[in-house]
């Protein structure tokens, strides 16, 4: 794991290390850190990677797990984040991507208006409200777990990309609750469905943060077996590749590394 991190410090990433920092040493970010972010927010309260005044709702979910990274629960920076999100949420209880991002020509995951969009947002959306003690805000505009059972399959899955099924576990677990059949079988549906070889870290180190916030540990199964994969995919200079290209190598390695903390694994 050494080497891991070895790997981070070297790519001189003030956000990435500070991260780590958190991860590993349980370290608050620096002023300056924040200010970064900060400074990253659009006049419409979210985030995105690119320079027009135009937020998305999945880059603003990437922040909020940096903002988890850091153990941070409320103050500005957090609040005005979960209050974006919730501004955006739909009238049926779940999520979307912003229309403008459309004109961005934006890959398939971040397309508006799309049905596979619309439920891994909207089961990312849920689990990080309920991760940051948010479960039931004032002013929302109606229960997603509501909106994700309408789209499930008979397998149990979510319809759409499978971080919707793997995010759902949280919604489920949290309402109607561990002993519902719909998270039963959404559960039993995830562990079928898991192939480890077809995944990469960054896939790996999501579907580890789901499994840890509904209480599973390492001696499940699912949870081995995506952490067997992880060890066995290390890269020799310490890191974890991503499917998304070299760019996005150190974002992966550090998520790897949260995963493994999590479950006492470094």
């Amino acid at each position: 794991m050494r080497k891991a991190s070895t790997f981070v410090e070297s790519l001189g990433d003030e956000i990435l290390n500070a991260r780590l920092e958190a991860i590993l040493e349980n370290r608050k970010p620096s002023r300056h850190v924040l200010g970064k972010i900060e400074n990253m927010r659009k006049s419409d309260g979210g985030f995105a990677f690119w320079k027009q005044d135009v937020s998305s709702i999945t880059s603003t979910l990437n922040i909020v797990g940096w903002l988890d990274d850091f153990s941070f629960r409320k103050g500005p920076l957090v609040d005005k984040t979960f209050d974006f999100l919730l501004k955006h949420q739909q009238n049926d209880g779940g999520w979307d991507e912003i229309e403008e991002v459309r004109g961005f020509e934006p890959p398939p995951f971040m397309m508006p208006s799309e049905l596979n969009t619309r439920t891994w947002l909207t089961a990312c959306c849920a689990h990080w409200f309920i991760r940051f003690g948010r479960a039931e805000p004032p002013g929302t505009k109606g229960c997603p777990a509501e909106f994700l059972m309408q789209h499930m399959k008979s397998s149990g899955l979510i319809r759409g990309y499978l971080y919707a099924s793997w995010d759902a576990l949280v919604m489920f677990n949290y309402h109607p609750g561990p002993e519902s059949d719909v998270f039963k079988n959404l559960l039993s549906g995830v562990r079928v469905q898991f192939a480890p070889n077809e995944h990469d870290g960054t896939d790996l180190a999501w579907l580890l943060r789901c499994l840890r916030d509904i209480g599973l540990g390492v001696d499940d199964e699912l949870v081995s077996k995506a952490i067997s994969t992880l060890e066995s995919i290390q890269e020799p200079d310490g890191s974890w590749i991503s499917n998304d290209g070299d760019e996005f190598t150190g974002i992966t390695t550090v998520d790897v590394i949260r995963a493994l903390h999590d479950f006492d694994k470094l």
